[in-house]
């Protein structure tokens, strides 16, 4: 038994140490890698050269093909503040259009400091910079979507020098604020309404998003699913068009203001069973 605990304190002390080691040579690769065409704002000179320069230092892998390498463009190019720092980034959205389901949604966004460092790497469908309290400077939402169709959302500002989510909801809570999934059920509208407001009254913006489950398949009070089913003598189909049942849903996400994070308000997986 000894040794046995001493393999696994040993065992462990080892993935510590590796852990660490990965961590200082990632912040090392951090620091050392830099954007060389930052100087090209706001007008991108060449294009073709920004998109090289920034695929290589930055290595962005994709799949490329002809229908690719026609595409591809920079659909974004800004300075911008996030919330938690007055420090000015640069926001680059690359966008190479077409690709396999796996790499959707085809676009990486880059937040990258003034002298070229990159801060964080994303891969979202749609951003959005959000001001949701007052006097400060906006958040960076974005909306996470597979290729099938299911996502949900993150909320980013700046701590310690990094972009933290702040957003509880997608990958703390597993909630999906995204559906154009058909298969039994989607969201109407497939991206929940995002909402700002105070909910608790404490003097501080909270968030919300809200919409409608969608079945478009039966289902009985056993959990069992159905594509149709005889109503007064004739067989219905359900699908989008021709839903089981709406059901309305809003999910709330508390500031908090010690953590500065935004935490869910109640338990939503009990509250909605069909969350799943």
């Amino acid at each position: 038994m000894k040794k046995t605990l001493t393999f696994t304190a040993f065992s462990l002390l080892i993935l510590s140490c590796t852990k660490k080691k990965e961590s200082l040579e990632e912040n090392k690769y951090k620091e050392r890698v830099k954007f060389g065409y930052l100087s090209d704002y706001p007008q991108i000179k060449d294009s073709s050269k920004f998109i090289t320069n920034l695929r290589q230092t930055f290595n962005l892998i994709i799949h490329e093909s002809p229908a690719q390498q026609e595409g591809e463009k920079i659909t974004a190019f800004k300075k911008v503040k996030i919330n938690g720092s007055d420090e000015n980034y640069y926001f680059i959205e690359y966008n190479w259009k077409v690709g396999s389901t796996g790499e959707c949604p085809w676009k990486y966004q880059l937040i990258v400091a003034e002298d070229g460092r990159l801060v964080k790497r994303l891969a979202a469908q749609r951003y959005e910079f959000l001001s949701i309290l007052p006097n400060e400077n906006p958040f960076l939402l974005t909306t996470i979507v597979t290729g099938k169709g299911n996502g949900g959302h993150e909320l980013y500002r700046v701590t310690a020098d990094s972009l933290e989510n702040v957003y509880e909801g997608y990958y703390d809570y597993k909630l999906r604020t995204y559906d154009a999934h058909e298969d039994s059920k989607v969201y109407e509208p497939n991206e929940l309404k995002l909402l700002i407001k105070d909910f608790n009254k404490d003097g501080l913006n909270d968030i919300a998003f809200t919409g409608k489950i969608v079945l478009i398949q039966g289902h009985t009070p056993q959990g069992d699913w159905y594509d149709t089913e005889v109503i007064n003598g004739k067989q219905v189909k359900y699908s989008v068009d021709h839903p089981f049942k709406k059901i309305p849903v809003e999910y709330i996400f508390l500031y908090d203001k010690k953590t500065k994070h935004f935490k869910a308000k109640e338990d939503y997986k009990e509250k909605y069973e069909l969350f799943e």
